[in-house]
């Protein structure tokens, strides 16, 4: 059976499981008593969790195969979804974000590096992953938990069509080699730094963030659902569009303006503009997703995608954990237009730095 397309359903699946958490979870816990400090801080601890996780679980694929930790995340899927089913206080809610955050890093470990191996066209391939991920997760954002053990535990059967690729013989100093950073090239030292600060910008709009604020503006858990499904759809459908239909420069720009212009003016929008401009962000992060996928593919090297690209996410999903951290805070102290202000401001750095460099 053709690789790819077993990587890529596994793919489906997995943002399916994600989609419906991503709704459901944030007004499950409002729902639950939780405030919306303590629902910052839970979802605060996602991305180092997810990071450290996809950082190990990277550097050994690179040695060992991608297929055990494609079969991994299918079985940490079905333990995740009933851990958050079954939780009502916020230590329960934790643990699920431990767990979820483990099965996120063990697929994204090894999803873009295994579709990197397998394809020329790295950039269009990662773009499709992307693609994929949106789709999915939008059918997901408009169904309920409990399909998810059941979804994400579809992963393990699936994971083993895949061919166990040739290993190479794990070695402590080849390891340390491959994430010293000091042996990187300028760019790739520089852009350590530039994911970091797109972390920090997302943090300020991610996760619990835009479920509540479209609560905020009245509207219910079902609306949310149909509001976020269709932003991922938009960005599933503009990424898959407009792959590779205008230089990774010219995309930076656009969807940097973009992003900025978005972003500030979702803090001063309520009721129907509110709706209307976060449906619409979504071909904004579809635009996104085609230039973060072009430079990863750019500037990491064969023979360690695992692990270059986890070095580079490591810096994104530090800066995220910082910002939504603080989200909570910002929120309940001056409502959502300063978290989406920050948010617009910060990213603006990233892409007009990435911008110049690249055009170098």
């Amino acid at each position: 059976m053709d690789q790819t397309k077993v990587v890529i359903f596994i793919q489906v699946l997995n943002s399916f499981v994600s989609g419906v958490l991503g709704v459901v979870l944030p007004l499950m816990m409002t729902g639950r008593g939780i405030d919306i400090v303590t629902i910052g801080l839970v979802f605060a601890s996602l991305p180092l969790i997810f990071q450290f996780g996809r950082m190990f679980f990277a550097t050994v694929s690179d040695f060992w195969g991608r297929k055990l930790f494609f079969l991994s995340n299918g079985c940490l899927n079905v333990a995740s979804s009933l851990i958050f089913y079954l939780a009502r206080t916020p230590l329960e809610f934790i643990f699920g974000k431990i767990t979820e955050g483990t099965k996120d890093g063990s697929l994204w470990a090894v999803n873009r590096a295994f579709l990197m191996d397998s394809s020329k066209k790295k950039w269009t391939i990662l773009v499709y992953l992307r693609t994929t991920v949106y789709v999915s997760y939008a059918v997901g954002s408009l169904l309920a938990l409990m399909l998810c053990a059941l979804i994400g535990g579809l992963v393990i059967p699936v994971s083993m069509l895949l061919i166990g690729e040739r290993k190479r013989r794990f070695s402590a100093a080849r390891v340390l080699h491959l994430l010293d950073f000091r042996k990187k090239n300028r760019v790739f030292k520089v852009f350590l730094i530039l994911f970091f600060v797109m972390g920090l910008s997302f943090g300020f709009r991610s996760g619990f963030v835009f479920p509540l604020f479209l609560s905020a503006n009245g509207f219910n858990a079902e609306t949310i659902g149909l509001l976020l499904g269709l932003q991922i759809l938009l960005a599933g459908l503009f990424s898959y569009l407009f792959v590779r239909r205008f230089g990774i420069g010219k995309l930076i720009l656009v969807s940097g303006g973009l992003y900025t212009v978005a972003l500030i003016s979702l803090g001063f929008s309520s009721s129907a503009l509110a709706a209307i401009l976060a449906v619409s962000y979504g071909i904004i992060e579809g635009l996104l997703s085609i230039t973060q996928e072009g430079i990863l593919s750019r500037i990491s090297s064969e023979g360690s995608y695992g692990t270059d690209i986890g070095l580079l996410m490591t810096g994104l999903h530090v800066g995220n954990t910082l910002s939504l951290a603080m989200s909570g805070f910002l929120i309940s102290r001056w409502g959502f237009a300063v978290p989406f202000l920050l948010s617009a401001l910060i990213f603006s750095i990233f892409y007009v730095s990435s911008y110049l460099i690249l055009k170098e």
